[in-house]
């Protein structure tokens, strides 16, 4: 939680970290070559991004109250079905 008093910083600090989060979600795919599984460190890095910032007054000054309940109550329930359907549709390796 950064809280620094000011909603500005915290919403550079935000999206400075949804900005390392695609770089590294891009770095997964080069490496792994799979979509989903970027798609998926995507959305679970740039979630904890804004959970770590969850209670400043960020989400009040700029009327985006609603970008905090959702990623409380249902950006976490999308990453499991994310992980489930990825789990689910990896395929075997050795056939």
């Amino acid at each position: 939680m950064f809280l620094l008093g000011d909603p500005s910083i915290d919403l550079w600090i935000t999206v400075f970290l949804v900005g390392v989060s695609f770089i590294i979600s891009l770095v997964v795919f080069a490496l792994a070559k799979r979509k989903i599984l970027a798609l998926i460190v995507f959305s679970i890095l740039v979630n904890l991004s804004l959970l770590l910032n969850i209670g400043s007054e960020m989400f009040r000054v700029y009327h985006i109250k609603w970008l905090g309940y959702f990623s409380i109550l249902i950006w976490p329930l999308l990453n499991i079905f994310f992980i489930a359907y990825y789990i689910r549709t990896k395929p075997k390796k050795g056939k």
